[in-house]
């Protein structure tokens, strides 16, 4: 599992997940590259984590037909956003209420509530943008002290790098625009009718509600955790965003032994810097040196200075 912070390189986390073959669950678009195509072992296992006896014995004599593929899709889905709220991820500001209304409708298993993580299809890599230690079900974290399962990935960046990325993608600079989820459209229409960069930072910088904000703060325990592997934005961009190759090397070796892989890191991380995403706009490092005015640096300091060191930027 990995935990991006917004706008701190999710896009290289997902690709590197993927060339390792995994795909991919949670807050990442699908793509024909990282969607699964669950076998039928595992269709019939999400379909038995998720249904009554009566309802999985009753779909079984469906299999092989395209009710039998599309109600094991439901099923799925409806796995998935049951995992999502257990997890105490943002989803109905996000996407709605309709989304737990539709896995609740799907889900007839009384049982599913205790089920472990562990029982998921294997193979796949969930990513968030957060995990909040206040918000998940305990259950989840008595597993992954126990098990150390699933393998936890923190990806991180320097935060004024990320405020800057968070203001370009919220007013539409990236590829696709700002994306689908509602409360983006809220910030997006405020940042537009400021007439400065210097007044979008300041109200991004001070508006307690905004994208993103106090995601570091939340993250903390993640950074100290000793069994969580830690993979900062400006390791794993390489030269062509800014880094440096060896720096690039080291964290994608240091996340391969983290979740058991034997694929090869000089490879691997030849892969990594990918400008295709559709939330991509620059990609470098230090971007934030060009839009902050000393007014923003000094509002910066006197909110977040903590954080700055804390994260080993100051």
């Amino acid at each position: 599992m990995v935990i991006s912070l917004q706008k701190t390189g999710t896009h290289l986390m997902q690709g590197l997940m993927t060339n390792l073959g995994y795909k991919m669950a949670g807050v990442p678009r699908p793509t024909p590259r990282n969607t699964p195509d669950f076998t039928d072992a595992q269709r019939r296992q999400i379909a038995a984590l998720t249904l009554s006896k009566s309802d999985y014995d009753e779909l079984l004599e469906l299999e092989g037909t395209e009710e039998y593929l599309l109600r094991t899709q439901e099923a799925w889905s409806a796995l998935g956003w049951h995992w999502q709220r257990r997890l105490g991820q943002h989803v109905v500001n996000r996407y709605g209420q309709t989304r737990f209304d539709f896995a609740d409708s799907v889900i007839t298993n009384p049982h599913l509530p205790y089920s472990r993580f562990a029982d998921t299809p294997a193979g796949l890599c969930w990513i968030f943008h957060e995990l909040d230690i206040s918000k998940v079900d305990g259950s989840f974290f008595a597993e992954w002290v126990e098990t150390a399962t699933p393998p936890l990935v923190y990806n991180y960046r320097d935060p004024r790098d990320a405020l800057v990325s968070m203001v370009n993608f919220l007013e539409g600079r990236t590829r696709e625009g700002y994306g689908n989820f509602y409360e983006f459209d809220i910030f997006h229409r405020i940042l537009t009718s400021l007439p400065t960069w210097e007044d979008k930072l300041d109200y991004a910088m001070r508006d307690t509600s905004f994208l993103g904000r106090d995601q570091f703060e939340r993250g903390l325990w993640l950074l100290r955790h000793p069994d969580v592997c830690k993979v900062s934005y400006e390791d794993l961009v390489g030269e062509r965003g800014g880094g440096s190759r060896q720096r690039q090397l080291e964290a994608v070796d240091r996340l391969l032994k983290h979740v058991g892989s034997t694929a090869d890191a000089e490879e691997v991380a030849g892969k990594v810097y990918d400008q295709s995403s559709w939330s991509f706009f620059r990609g470098t490092t230090g971007t934030w040196r060009e839009r902050f005015t000393k007014r923003n640096e000094a509002r910066f300091t006197e909110l977040f200075g903590d954080i700055l060191e804390q994260y080993g930027y100051e």
